[in-house]
């Protein structure tokens, strides 16, 4: 929990203000997850902090949402055009978003999304 916080702060994902007298909070909660290799041998332990979403109205406590997803048929047809054109030397990509974002190189993808990728 304490790095999840860590890197809220890092990467200035909120501020803290003061609520509105005429508002209510939202509630927030700890979500945690164990994340698994391949071979199901534990890969690391994750902690997340999410808002409890479902207790908001629209037009009084948010305006819009917008939560982009890629839909499983999307993700399939991407992996198929890599596999197809043979791209796995991506490290350009990785240096550009390394530049804006915190990551860890993982290497060449072997398990993406509940998909063995080989």
């Amino acid at each position: 929990m304490k790095e999840e916080i860590t890197m809220i702060n890092k990467n200035q994902t909120w501020t803290l203000t003061d609520k509105p007298p005429d508002k209510r909070a939202i509630g927030l909660k700890w979500v945690f997850k164990t994340k698994l290799n391949p071979d199901r041998l534990v890969n690391k332990l994750k902690a997340r902090l999410v808002v409890k979403g479902y207790a908001q109205v629209e037009g009084v406590d948010f305006g819009e949402t917008f939560a982009p997803v890629a839909r499983i048929e999307t993700i399939r047809l991407l992996l198929a055009l890599v596999a197809e054109k043979g791209w796995t030397q991506i490290s350009s990509l990785k240096q550009q978003f390394g530049k804006v974002f915190e990551m860890t190189d993982l290497g060449l993808m072997k398990y993406f999304l509940g998909m063995e990728i080989e």
